[in-house]
């Protein structure tokens, strides 16, 4: 009885614990979020200076989506639908993912906890796919960006440097991305263009390049300095990028060391106590639900390293 009070009492201390941390990243998540958008408004609306009222009206950024299907947009996945197939994926991922941790570990509890965890995997897929799109796009576009200041150095005009770059693209989808451009600018015009090229790929970069571009023929004058400007930035970034993400990579080597010397000196004292160990964690119920808080908290620690760790392109 003693022991069952105490693992209530556990369950009492540790879920409160998980579900506050939860709450505070998904807070910090929401309002990075929120003040990335706002610094984009900010930028949208000081170019916006420069172009006539007209025109004011047809910039209008997502504003026919909400955020998961932004995110779906981003991944690729811009179909009428996916938003809803992607919610079903994930309750069904998260109950077939309980159902088989439960024939392990068979508690109402583990059942529940491991539901709602394991629901979130394909939010965190869909983010590593914008990743990995965000990555290839921002690398061709670099590659464009040399192409249109060498050209426009050259004397070539900026719109035949553009196409020339983009037609001589290595990056599939950059190329992709751009041929937006390239078919539709003289039908729909150049802001709706890139309002439609925003929907598709997460790339602060490309909004920047936009910006440039709309200062620069506002301004009337010859921007490939501008560009040049934008270039070099872009190359220091990515430079100093991948210097942080060399020092923070040691920093999960660690990490995993640790985890892979806990998992020994299990092994060792389990050894020493002649298999005690796993009779307790999991040969009985308590001990299985205490085990698989441990594991939570582990892969929940895991989880939040590499969330400090992280860089963005």
């Amino acid at each position: 009885m003693a022991d069952d009070q105490n693992l209530i009492f556990l369950f009492l201390l540790i879920i409160p614990v998980i579900l506050i941390f939860t709450v505070i990243l998904v807070y910090n998540l929401y309002m990075e979020y929120n003040k990335r958008n706002k610094m984009v408004e900010i930028l949208i609306k000081d170019s916006n200076q420069l172009l006539t009222d007209e025109k004011k009206k047809k910039i209008n950024f997502d504003a026919d989506t909400n955020f998961l299907r932004t995110k779906l947009n981003h991944a690729g996945f811009g179909y009428e639908n996916a938003m809803y197939v992607f919610i079903v994926i994930s309750i069904g991922f998260g109950l077939l993912a309980a159902t088989f941790i439960n024939l392990v570990m068979s508690s109402p509890i583990i059942f529940s906890v491991s539901a709602v965890i394991f629901s979130v995997f394909p939010y965190i897929i869909l983010e590593k796919i914008i990743s990995s799109r965000q990555e290839e796009f921002n690398f061709g576009l670099k590659g464009i960006i040399d192409k249109v200041v060498s050209m426009m150095k050259s004397g070539v005009g900026f719109e035949q440097a553009l196409k020339k770059s983009i037609l001589t693209s290595r990056s599939k989808f950059t190329k992709e991305v751009f041929e937006i451009y390239i078919n539709e600018k003289d039908i729909i015009g150049e802001d709706k263009v890139f309002e439609k090229m925003f929907k598709l790929v997460e790339s602060k970069e490309l909004r920047i390049f936009y910006l440039v571009i709309s200062i620069g023929r506002q301004s009337g004058g010859k921007f490939s300095n501008t560009l040049e400007t934008l270039r070099k930035t872009l190359h220091d970034q990515g430079t100093i990028k991948n210097e942080i993400m060399a020092s923070t990579k040691e920093i999960r080597i660690g990490t995993y060391m640790i985890i892979a010397l806990t998992i020994g000196i299990y092994m060792m004292m389990d050894s020493v106590f002649e298999g005690a160990l796993n009779e307790h964690f999991f040969g009985s119920t308590k001990g299985q639900v205490q085990m698989f808080f441990i594991i939570v908290w582990v892969a929940f620690g895991i989880f939040v390293n590499n969330m400090i760790s992280k860089i963005k392109g």
